[in-house]
């Protein structure tokens, strides 16, 4: 699949203003490098090219690594992210979870599940932790390191078993959000065709 890019085309259209109607190829195209970027600010450049060399697109290495960077120039992503964002990303994930679980509580053991997700975004915050005094800026411009291990970029590891085991606590919970939880906390693998689905009806509203 998708031997063919439709990288060119993809250009015109949204240099267009998105004004005019996509083939059924270039929509697709569209949809896959759509969901690349997605993913890419979500889970990394690894997890976006494995996402293309799974079913149903199964595409080579080669061909899957082109098609992150034809994402990458067609909608500008920026991958200058630096641990800062990083961390903000799991705290932001950590706190919806603990905020889900404050309005489905119903006792005391929802409490302290919240209270143990609310110390974990705590600490991924670093607000356990002093104020750094903002170093004084140099001329050389600094060497940034790209890494998702979290334990390389200050955030302390998840037991992720764990923590799977307290969302599965959580009452009155869909199926579906129990598992967009886990997977924002990044306690489960990546269901590739959930996501490209949820980026087609993305895409779609948008048009319409």
């Amino acid at each position: 699949m998708f031997e063919k890019s439709y990288y060119e085309q993809l250009q015109d259209y949204i240099e267009s203003g998105c004004k005019y109607q996509l083939s059924e190829e270039e929509q697709d195209y569209y949809n896959a490098l759509f969901a690349v970027v997605g993913i890419t600010r979500k889970y990394g450049k690894d997890r976006a090219i494995s996402m293309l060399m799974h079913e149903p697109f199964s595409c080579s290495r080669p061909r899957a690594r082109e098609m992150y960077y034809e994402a990458v120039n067609l909608f500008y992503l920026d991958d200058t992210i630096e641990p800062a964002a990083h961390r903000n990303m799991i705290y932001d994930n950590l706190m919806k979870a603990a905020q889900t679980v404050l309005l489905s509580s119903s006792g005391a053991k929802d409490m302290e599940i919240y209270g143990n997700l609310l110390t974990q975004a705590w600490k991924v915050k670093q607000l356990d932790k002093p104020d750094k005094v903002k170093r004084q800026e140099i001329k050389e411009k600094d060497i940034k390191v790209y890494t998702l291990d979290s334990t390389r970029i200050g955030v302390p590891s998840i037991d992720r078993t764990a923590l799977a085991a307290q969302i599965d606590q959580i009452p009155d919970l869909t199926e579906k959000d129990r598992t967009r939880i886990k997977r924002d906390a990044m306690v489960i693998d990546i269901n590739f065709e959930e996501i490209l689905d949820d980026t087609q009806e993305k895409t779609e509203n948008y048009r319409g």
